[in-house]
């Protein structure tokens, strides 16, 4: 009887592309009533969102938004003022092998904001971090069972392949409003940001819910003497339904892109109070994974009847996908420079961290990289707002082996600088640090077989001495005897075979 086979078929996910970039963006805004005075900037901060992502033959395309704010200072006044900025993403990133259809992740992230008056506008230059890879799945057929011969020696080796299969996302509008104690004086909102932390992520009816809440951080104009602005934090609940079919919904993993923030304040009725109202506009995308199980033939040969000849292959594949995250707390200390003047009262922190390098110390990962931190507080016995700078460093450790392909978040959820001293300021943030890494492995497999000339051996007793590695199989095949009738190897030991 002829040799015949069975075939069984999984997809294997290939990383055919990664790019890591960095972006410079410019946006400028004109300042409103800008004559002679000076203008001062105090405060910038920017968000990234990247909206359209096309692959194409050897290249992707990103097109996104930037959005800029600032408060600055205009002469000798006291009162903060703010202005916002838009301007466009597009870049083109070379990735020579990516073709139209593939699927393509992209992440990214502002690490520097610099704000400076120029000619009439605020003129803002943002750093992107631009983090894109690339994968395309394909069919991969295996021999999982060979019939229809006598003294058949077979091996089989389970594969189980991990594969992005969905992406599915919907855009979310989270809003509230706070009241705001006539104490404060509240006038106007001047700047808002915002860290989106995920608490659940599970398969509900039609889909997939992810849960989890935005805290918000608003700096209000005060008219209270000797305090022009105030920061008010407070929570946005998150909760978004994500279309999925139900079969793809056991593994999945979420994350959340801030699009815009909007605030506003205004007078409550009849009370005195005043209302913040916030609007946040964010996309939800859901990431399903699939999971195929296969085995596969990893080697054959015949002890009697016709010889098989065997074609190999490697193959490659994602056989997990690991995830970690964590939150740490990062101390540091901000020194006032020489001329500034001394700090009295902290009222805002705006911080950006940036990764500047990772490594792996016994299974884990360390990252390490600094935080630029930028403050806004009022001088001891003076009335005109002022601004400090630094660059804290920070290193953190996950509890996972990373790699090229790891793509790392990182937002600061709460960051807080009090005043030891006039001159210097300490600082506390929490960072919170998410982690993917696509662990890839490479299996040789059988990949054809045919029947070759007919089994020949001399019967007798052989000794054989097994080279460093051996095992029973090698050396069952080498001499076409049945793999368990070797018995123990140990590289050194003569085995002593009846042919």
């Amino acid at each position: 009887m002829a040799l015949q086979t069975q075939v069984q078929t999984f997809e294997a996910e290939k990383l055919n592309g990664a790019r890591r970039a960095q972006v410079l963006v410019r946006a400028e805004a004109l300042v409103p009533g800008a004559g002679r005075d000076a203008i001062e900037p105090l405060l910038a901060d920017a968000g990234l969102f990247v909206g359209e992502v096309d692959v194409q033959a050897d290249r992707v395309v990103l097109e996104g938004s930037v959005a800029c704010q600032a408060v600055y200072r205009q002469g000798e006044e006291s009162a903060l003022r703010a202005l916002t900025a838009q301007a466009a993403l597009n870049h083109v990133l070379d990735m020579p092998g990516v073709q139209p259809g593939m699927l393509c992740r992209a992440r990214g992230e502002v690490n520097h904001v610099d704000a400076r008056y120029e000619n009439g506008h605020m003129v803002f230059q943002v750093t992107c971090d631009l983090n894109v890879q690339v994968l395309s799945l394909s069919p991969v057929e295996v021999i999982s069972a060979v019939e229809g011969a006598q003294g058949l020696q077979t091996v089989f080796t389970p594969i189980r392949s991990v594969k992005l299969a969905a992406e599915a996302s919907e855009l979310a509008l989270l809003k509230d409003t706070v009241t705001l104690p006539a104490a404060l004086d509240a006038r106007t909102a001047l700047m808002d940001w915002a860290a989106v932390e995920i608490e659940d992520v599970s398969a509900d009816l039609g889909g997939v819910r992810v849960k989890g809440r935005a805290m918000v951080e608003t700096l209000v104009a005060s008219g209270v003497a000797g305090r022009p602005g105030v920061v008010v934090r407070y929570p946005l609940a998150l909760d978004q339904l994500v279309e999925l079919p139900e079969w793809l919904t056991g593994d999945v993993s979420a994350e959340v892109d801030v699009r815009s923030i909007r605030s506003r304040v205004d007078a409550s009725e009849g009370d005195g109070d005043m209302l913040l109202t916030c609007e946040i506009e964010a996309r939800v995308r859901v990431l399903a994974n699939a999971t195929d199980e296969v085995e596969a033939l990893a080697d054959i040969y015949a002890t009697q009847g016709m010889s098989v000849d065997a074609e190999d292959e490697d193959v490659g594949f994602c056989r997990a996908v690991d995830r970690a995250k964590v939150c740490e707390l990062v101390r540091g200390t901000v020194l006032i420079g020489e001329n500034a003047p001394g700090v009295g009262t902290v009222i805002a922190t705006r911080v950006h961290p940036s990764i500047g390098e990772w490594r792996n110390e016994n299974g884990q990962g360390r990252i390490e990289g600094v935080a630029e931190t930028r403050v806004l507080y009022m001088p001891g016995g003076s009335e005109l707002p002022a601004s400090a700078e630094a660059e804290l460093p920070f290193s953190l450790t996950v509890p996972q082996a990373l790699n090229d392909e790891s793509m790392i978040e990182m937002q600061v959820l709460s960051a807080e600088a009090n005043a030891l001293m006039s001159d210097r300021l300490e600082m506390k943030l929490q960072l919170s640090v998410s982690c993917e890494t696509r662990q890839r492995a490479e299996v040789e497999i059988v990949t054809e077989i045919t029947e070759g000339a007919p089994v020949q051996r001399r019967p007798g007793i052989v000794v054989s001495w097994p080279l460093p590695g051996e095992t029973a199989w090698d050396i069952g095949k080498r001499y076409g005897i049945p793999a368990g009738s070797v018995g123990e190897v140990e590289a050194g030991k003569a085995v002593v075979l009846k042919v």
